[in-house]
């Protein structure tokens, strides 16, 4: 995304945690920027920053958490094909966000999270940040 800045930053204290998601985009002749902020309803006690490249093609599999058992808030960009996400899965799979090509979501899953190609044959890449418990 050309002329397009993202920063996430989390922020781990006692009591709060804050989430800052801000975006810049320029050379239009102008510059805008957009800046929201929102704190978790849980304190973040747990992180994870991770590339995960699919074993196989046209198999669901689960997001690799780390130390992170409950994750609050995930962001996954999508380095390479496109990817399908089950924010809540159960028995089977079934895409509830799709993240093309060097594009990404930002979420807060409500189950088991699954990632799957959204092509046909293809494994995806995708780098992920997760905040939790």
């Amino acid at each position: 995304m050309d002329g397009f800045d993202l920063l996430l930053k989390d922020g781990v204290m006692a009591a709060t945690n804050n989430i800052s998601i801000m975006a810049e985009l320029t050379g239009l002749g102008f510059d805008e920027r957009f800046a929201k902020s929102f704190s978790t309803t849980t304190t973040i006690t747990a992180k994870q920053h991770t590339y995960q490249v699919q074993a196989t093609a046209d198999t669901a599999e689960a997001l690799e958490l780390g130390n992170v058992t409950t994750p609050e808030l995930i962001l996954i960009y999508c380095v390479s094909n496109d990817v399908d996400i089950d924010t809540s899965f159960s028995t089977s799979f079934s895409a509830e966000i799709t993240v093309n090509e060097g594009e990404f979501a930002i979420f807060k899953p409500t189950g088991t999270v699954y990632i799957k190609n959204d092509d046909s044959s293809e494994q995806v890449t995708i780098e992920a940040y997760i905040w939790g418990t």
